[in-house]
């Protein structure tokens, strides 16, 4: 996103706006209908950011808000869906689950607090022995053969029948058609081009948009889809779908919000997965970083930035909306407001992380040890510890977070007519 209006090719999320109570707004195109509307009932989207593991956090926000009677339980609240990485793996789920929310959010809670590592990627010494052997053979001896074998640290070959035993895949081609779900977007990065790429579910009359770096898809989302957009760089393999070969959607998806607003919404719950802001550092001299520490860095730019940094940059986008308004018929780049709700967690995650580290499998440990010690591969391991305990703790946090933070949702939620 750029500041300069002219400059953006996409709507952007805006300021916090006097009386919200802590809502902020985005600038849209008010002049341009929305896709699908058809009632004065506000659309709503939900916009997940990735973080691996760290996922659960986001179906406790939203048991928290059906709990406090924020979202129906007999029907879905949510529009439009658009999610990346996890969250993609979160929000096909509840697309599937559209006619009978709460009792779908209720079985997607029950994957999260029954999840085990060998769920997701394999855990046995011959597997993660023959992904090392492949690392030390090509990278001792790659220059020679000019071959490099495809690879990733993880083999996620059980996560593919994970996913498809578990979302009725059918049924969000259902749920599309009866108009319980407006539109359903899994955000993905084509590996060989670089190019972003929304695979969007949606009836055939939502019209698609045009964005640099970036291309809209009308697909049936399915399993592979979800396996792509969940592709953690390097841990995780790319995955091929029709010839092409993707990553996870987090690297090239520095708007988040964009896709929701592209697609009509009036209103965003967007639900992150980065803790508050750390204390500062202490001055003086310190270690060098461990391998571990910095691919931590690198994951939280590549995760959990960009929806942080498009709500802020936005805030001084929609300085100059407020002090410019453009909402007349001639106005060159008109704006629209969309409320945007944004939830995060209260605690830091790592330091949550830190108290399940223990219970990472045993091999994988090991190899995490040779990236740094135990202390220092806790932010990393945040994203991998795809254990029943740590996520069923995610889960309660983001519930505990939503009573929290209940006047300010509830403020929210209670704009219920379109301006």
């Amino acid at each position: 996103m750029t500041g300069r209006r002219g400059d953006s090719d996409e709507p952007q999320a805006a300021a916090r706006a006097p009386g919200t109570g802590g809502a902020r707004r985005v600038a849209a195109d008010p002049h341009q209908a929305r896709p699908g509307a058809t009632s004065d009932r506000l659309r709503t989207a939900l916009v997940l950011s990735g973080g691996g593991a760290r996922g659960a956090y986001q179906v406790g926000v939203l048991r928290g808000l059906v709990e406090h009677g924020f979202l129906p339980r007999d029907r879905s609240g949510l529009d439009v869906l658009v999610g990346s990485s996890a969250g993609a793996i979160n929000v096909a789920a509840l697309a599937a689950e559209a006619a009978d929310f709460g009792a779908g959010l209720g079985r997607l809670e029950q994957v999260w607090r029954d999840i085990r590592p060998h769920d997701v990627f394999r855990t046995d010494i011959a597997s993660l022995g023959r992904i090392g052997a492949r690392w030390a053979w090509d990278l001792s001896f790659g220059g020679l053969t000019h071959r490099a074998q495809p690879k990733s640290l993880l083999d996620t070959t059980p996560l593919r029948t994970f996913l498809a035993e578990r979302i009725p895949f059918a049924r969000i081609a259902r749920n599309v058609a009866d108009g319980r779900v407006a539109a359903l977007a899994v955000i993905a990065t084509e590996l060989h081009t670089s190019d972003g790429v929304v695979f969007l579910q949606a009836p055939d009359d939502v019209p698609l948009w045009t964005r640099r770096r970036w291309r809209i898809e009308r697909t049936t989302i399915r399993v592979e889809h979800l396996l792509a957009s969940c592709a953690i760089p390097i841990f995780f393999p790319p995955v091929a779908i029709d010839g092409r070969w993707f990553g996870d959607g987090s690297i090239r998806n520095t708007a988040p919000l964009s896709p929701a607003i592209h697609l009509g919404a009036d209103r965003i719950v967007a639900i992150g997965v980065s803790g508050p802001q750390p204390p500062q550092a202490r001055r003086g001299a310190r270690a060098a970083p461990t391998i571990a520490q910095i691919a931590g860095v690198l994951l939280d730019a590549v995760m959990l930035d960009a929806i942080e940094v498009d709500v802020e940059h936005s805030e001084r986008v929609n300085t100059g909306v407020l002090h410019c308004p453009t909402a007349d018929e001639d106005a060159r780049y008109p704006f629209r407001y969309v409320d945007v709700l944004w939830l995060r967690p209260s605690r830091q995650v790592r330091d949550l992380a830190a108290r399940f580290a223990h219970r990472i499998p045993g091999v994988v440990r090991y190899l995490m040890r040779g990236l740094g010690s135990d202390a220092s591969v806790t932010e990393l391991a945040s994203y991998f510890l795809f254990d029943s305990r740590f996520c069923a703790a995610l889960v309660d946090l983001g519930a505990q977070d939503v009573a929290a933070e209940r006047a300010r949702i509830e403020r929210f939620f209670a704009r219920a007519v379109r301006r």
